[in-house]
C-alpha cells in the first residue's frame, strides 16, 4: 500500500478578539471529539498549545475558583494527549500579555493587539513570554507516563518573521522544528504580518538557517509547511452551503467566543484569492472530493485547524475522508518519522 506523510496540526487556543468564549465549548469537547476520530483510525494529532494563555490563566487561579478549574482540566486533556501518542508543543500569541479577566463570567478579553505579533515585544519581553511559555507548559505536562520532548513551534498568527526573534530562545529549548509557513500567502493587516510569498505552495517539508523562506539542504533547523488547496472559495454552491449550515446546529462550531477582527492594509493578495488552507474547519461535503483530488495528488499534507471552529459537519466529512484514504493508503501521522 503506497504511503502518504498526513498532518494534522491543531492550534489549542480560544477567541482572541472581544469575547473568549469557554473553554469547554472552544477546547475541551471540540479536541475530545476530533481526538476520537484521529485514534479511531490510529491516526495521531500534533497541538499547539496557546501557552501564554495558560501563564495567564495559571495567575488568574490564584483568586479565581473558575479558572483555577479550566486550568486543572486544561492540563489533565493535555496529559491524556500526550499518553496517548499526540504531540504538545508551544504556540504564543503574545497579546495576552494585556487581556482582561472577567471572573463573574469566566471569560477574556483581548482588545489591545498591539502586542498580538512576537515582533512588537522587546527582547526582553520575548525572552521573558517565551520562558515562561515552555515553563508553564513543561510542568503541566511533568506528570504524563510518556516520554516526549517539546521540541516544535507555530508562531502565533503565522508571525515567524524576523526569524532573528526566535533563533535563539530555539536553541536555548532545543526546538528544532516549525509549522508556521502557509508557501504563498502573504498578509498585512492592523495586528499581524507575514511574507511566505517565495516559498511555493505546497511544498515538501525542508531545512533552514536564518530565514523561514529561504531553504538550506543543511540548514539545522526543519520547516513543515501548511498546505493549500485551489479552490473558489466564493462559488454559489459553497455560498449556500455555509448559509445552509449556520442556519442548523449541526453546521455550527462548537466554540462560544468572538475572534479578532483583521483590517488588511493591501489589497487580497492572489493567494487570497484562489487558495485556502487545508482545514478540517473548511471542509464540507462539497469540498470532500477536492480533498480526497489533493490528497490523492500530493505524497505530503499538512492540515491546519482550530478546536473552536470545528463543527459537527466538519467531523462527519472528516471522518469520510479519513475512511476513504486510509483505504487507499498507509498514513504517516508523526512528524518525527518523516525524514528530511
Amino acid at each position: 500500500m503506497r504511503s502518504k506523510k498526513m498532518l494534522f496540526t491543531f492550534d489549542y487556543e480560544l477567541f482572541l478578539g472581544a469575547n473568549s468564549g469557554s473553554v469547554e465549548n472552544c477546547l475541551l469537547k471540540p479536541t475530545n471529539k476530533v481526538v476520537a476520530l484521529l485514534e479511531k483510525f490510529e491516526l495521531r494529532g500534533i497541538f499547539f498549545v496557546d501557552t501564554l494563555y495558560l501563564v495567564r490563566l495559571k495567575e488568574a487561579a490564584r483568586t479565581a475558583p473558575k479558572a483555577a478549574t479550566d486550568f486543572k482540566l486544561i492540563q489533565k486533556q493535555l496529559v491524556r494527549l500526550v499518553n496517548n501518542g499526540h504531540c504538545v508543543y508551544p504556540h504564543i500569541h503574545p497579546h495576552w500579555l494585556d487581556a482582561s479577566y472577567d471572573s463573574e463570567l469566566n471569560t477574556w478579553s483581548l482588545l489591545d493587539l498591539s502586542k498580538y505579533r512576537f515582533h512588537s515585544l522587546t527582547e526582553q519581553e520575548r525572552t521573558e513570554t517565551f520562558d515562561q511559555s515552555m515553563d508553564c507548559l513543561s510542568k503541566m505536562l511533568q506528570n504524563s507516563t510518556a516520554t516526549f520532548s517539546i521540541n516544535a513551534y507555530r508562531a502565533g498568527g503565522w508571525s515567524i518573521q524576523p526569524f532573528s526573534d526566535f533563533a535563539k530562545l530555539f536553541d536555548k529549548y532545543n526546538i528544532i522544528a516549525d509549522f508556521s509557513v502557509l508557501g504563498g500567502s502573504r498578509r498585512n493587516t492592523n495586528a499581524l504580518s507575514f511574507d511566505f510569498s517565495s516559498i511555493q505552495p505546497n511544498s515538501f517539508p525542508y531545512r533552514f538557517n536564518n530565514q523561514v523562506d529561504s531553504k538550506s539542504p543543511d540548514g539545522k533547523y526543519l520547516q513543515f509547511p501548511i498546505s493549500s488547496l485551489a479552490v473558489e472559495v466564493d462559488t454559489l454552491t459553497n455560498r449556500m452551503m455555509k448559509k445552509i449550515l449556520w442556519r442548523i446546529k449541526h453546521g455550527q462550531n462548537y466554540g462560544d467566543g468572538k475572534g479578532v477582527e483583521f483590517v488588511s492594509n493591501e489589497k487580497p493578495s492572489d493567494y487570497d484569492k484562489h487558495m485556502e488552507m487545508l482545514s478540517i474547519e473548511l471542509l464540507t461535503l462539497p469540498k470532500l472530493k477536492q480533498y480526497c483530488s489533493f490528497i490523492n495528488d500530493n505524497d505530503y499534507v499538512q492540515f491546519i485547524s482550530h478546536p473552536k471552529m470545528l463543527s459537527p459537519h466538519n467531523l462527519l466529512i472528516f471522518k469520510r475522508l479519513l475512511s476513504i484514504m486510509t483505504g487507499l493508503y498507509q498514513l504517516e501521522s508523526d512528524w518525527r518519522n518523516i525524514n528530511i
